[in-house]
């Protein structure tokens, strides 16, 4: 009888046992069923969050290319009457001239301005690209 009873004790400890795994099992993958439905939520709401991002970054780069190309139309409109004010186009390009020899003799953009009584812009604009020029040059005799 006591045998009986040890084997009884026995067989419900291992179904006790058995149960146990079930429910930790059971459990287990309706945490992992609650992970995977938490991480699908957060990756769409990143992804929500990124377009609104996206969408905002290309309305400032586009407001910005605006800003910009306003501004340098406004800009080449304040110019554009300096050069019409010469009578005639050999005497921008005397004027331009004079700029460049003075610039390669070491003046600076205001000494050249007030020498020769210019908008000191102008003669900034006229330096500038005159560089530039140069330096695309040296570039081209390199290739």
């Amino acid at each position: 009888m006591e045998w009986l009873l040890v084997a009884i004790s026995i067989v419900l400890l291992l179904m006790n046992v058995l149960l146990m795994r079930t429910v930790k099992k059971q459990h287990t993958d309706e945490d992992s069923a609650r992970v995977h439905e938490s991480m699908a939520e957060f990756v769409d709401q990143l992804e929500k969050e990124n377009d609104a991002l996206y969408d905002k970054l290309i309305t400032y780069i586009q407001e910005s290319e605006s800003h910009l190309t306003k501004r340098i139309v406004g800009l080449e409109q304040n110019f554009a009457p300096s050069f019409k004010g010469a009578e005639t186009l050999e005497e921008v390009s005397l004027e331009t001239e004079k700029i460049i020899q003075l610039s390669r003799q070491g003046f600076s953009s205001k000494q050249i301005a007030k020498v020769l009584q210019i908008d000191h812009g102008k003669v900034e604009l006229v330096v500038k690209l005159n560089n530039k020029q140069q330096v695309n040059f040296k570039e081209d005799e390199v290739l």
